[in-house]
């Protein structure tokens, strides 16, 4: 029973990968993420901080404005360590707002907390 219990596990896991990037890209008519988060690669090397949209998702909202002012610079310094991410940093996509976390104002920084596109879809889907 638990090896079946295991395949199907795994076999639900499989379909669903590529359908994430249609659940995190801000409009799904528009298409998945580019590129795209599951492309038949076992390796995880391109997501997270690696892929272009994912980490301004993953970035720390304290950090969003100085991401935002150069993008690429800003994934770079995600990537090396220049902006600490710590378990205390709350990521961008908790945030109301497209591109996530534009919405936020550190003076009133519980407006739009979890109200993130990303946290409403996955939510919702999931009821």
């Amino acid at each position: 029973m638990n090896t079946v219990i295991s395949a199907t596990r795994s076999d639900d896991a499989a379909r669903l990968k590529s359908q994430i990037g249609h659940y995190a890209a801000p409009i799904p008519s528009d298409g998945g993420l580019r590129p795209a988060i599951y492309n038949g690669n076992p390796s995880r090397s391109h997501l997270g901080v690696n892929h272009p949209v994912l980490v301004s998702f993953l970035c720390p909202v304290s950090h969003l404005a100085e991401f935002n002012r150069d993008p690429a610079e800003g994934q770079k310094k995600l990537a090396s360590g220049g902006i600490h991410m710590t378990a205390n940093d709350f990521p961008a996509f908790l945030w109301s707002g497209n591109p996530p976390g534009c919405d936020y104002d550190a003076d009133a920084m519980t407006e739009g907390l979890l109200q993130g596109y990303l946290i409403e879809r996955v939510s919702f889907s999931s009821v």
